[in-house]
């Protein structure tokens, strides 16, 4: 392979690594999101509860945002407006779970059903209100993160384009 193939194989990589690192937080709060719902998913599993099943659908209904970001890598084009649509679906449902749990913890319906494993206790309902209000706030960073993408407003697209024109 000649040094002007090289180089420019090694451009084409950085431009790919640069493009795919634009969707990093959004890959690390899906992977965090889907191993949270795995963990109660087994806790709900071990204590016999039929409420297992809703762990499983956020799990489920995680897959295809999962696929969505494998399919981003080499992705050819900076404008992404076609993609992260299940990511925003995915978002959207597990922010709805996360408020429905959190209003469910405050009113104290349904909270032995869903956390059977856990003690009814002032102490252990504010970790669990915590954990809700910051799955919450996560969820809404992640959908504001994908609407700047979509707008072509994100950081990343800045130095993107920086990069190209430095390259060219």
């Amino acid at each position: 392979m000649s040094k002007r193939n090289s180089n420019q194989l090694k451009k084409e990589t950085a431009l790919k690594n640069f493009r795919y690192s634009r969707f990093l937080l959004l890959r690390y709060l899906l992977a965090g999101f889907f191993f949270a719902n795995l963990y109660w998913a087994l806790l709900l599993k071990m204590s016999h509860s039929p409420w297992v099943i809703l762990p499983v659908l956020l799990i489920a209904i995680s897959i295809p945002a999962i696929a969505e970001h494998l399919r981003l890598y080499g992705y050819p084009s900076d404008d992404v407006s076609d993609q992260l649509k299940f990511q925003r679906l995915y978002q959207r449902i597990q922010l709805s779970i996360n408020g429905i749990l959190l209003i469910s913890i405050l009113t104290n319906i349904g909270y032995s059903d869903l956390f059977p494993f856990l003690s009814d206790t002032f102490a252990t309902k504010g970790a669990i209100i915590f954990i809700q209000l910051v799955g919450i706030l996560l969820s809404e960073v992640v959908l504001r993160r994908v609407k700047k993408i979509y707008q072509q407003q994100d950081k990343h697209l800045s130095y993107i384009t920086e990069f190209i024109k430095l390259n060219k």
